[in-house]
């Protein structure tokens, strides 16, 4: 199988510094648009057997920009993006500054959803493994998932079997991650191309 792991575009939440989880369902801008129609681009040589997408008004825009709206698609909620509960919605240099311990420090931010009450690191990678199960790693399927920065960082942990996910960079908007599976071995091809 080849998996191509797309973040979304550039959302409006994005442009105005707003953490962004499962909660917030905001649409893409302009700019958003215009680094999923690069990435149309980039992907074009590829016919994809199945596609997946997030729910979310960002990723479900992002999809229907990269495949068009006459290709079907498969809307899953366990590919929403990670919940930063209470914090979901607020300006990030604010909770920066009235959480540092959580920020300054990346190793911190696994043990957030004590005081954010959102999800845990644990709880979304069970989601995902899930949803991996699901797709049946041994076959020859192009498959393309639209998904979020936070929840493709915390996927690629999961399948690069490391315990510290935070040494990881979220993908940039709209860019894309790409995984062959040899004899269900993860295989990473790409990485926020």
């Amino acid at each position: 199988m080849e998996l191509y792991l797309v973040r979304h575009g550039q959302s409006q939440a994005n442009a105005n510094h707003i953490m962004q989880g499962a909660k917030i369902d905001q649409p893409l801008t302009d700019k958003g648009r215009m680094q999923a129609n690069e990435t149309k681009e980039k992907l074009s040589g590829i016919q994809f057997d199945k596609i997946f997408v997030s729910p979310l008004k960002r990723a479900s825009e992002t999809a229907e920009i990269i495949v068009g709206s006459q290709v079907t698609v498969t809307f899953d909620p366990r590919l929403v993006e990670f919940d930063y509960g209470k914090w979901d919605g607020q300006r990030i240099e604010d909770l920066v500054a009235n959480y540092p311990e959580y920020f300054k420090n990346a190793s911190n931010f696994k043990n957030s959803w004590r005081v954010s009450g959102g999800e845990t690191y644990e709880k979304a990678q069970k989601r995902l493994s899930n949803f991996m199960n699901s797709l049946g790693l041994d076959n020859n399927d192009q498959v393309l998932v639209v998904s979020h920065g936070m929840t493709i960082k915390l996927w690629l942990a999961l399948l690069l079997n490391t315990n510290n996910p935070e040494r990881i960079a979220e993908p940039e908007n709209a860019e894309y991650t790409h995984f062959s599976f040899y004899h269900g071995i993860p295989i990473l091809k790409a990485y926020s191309k």
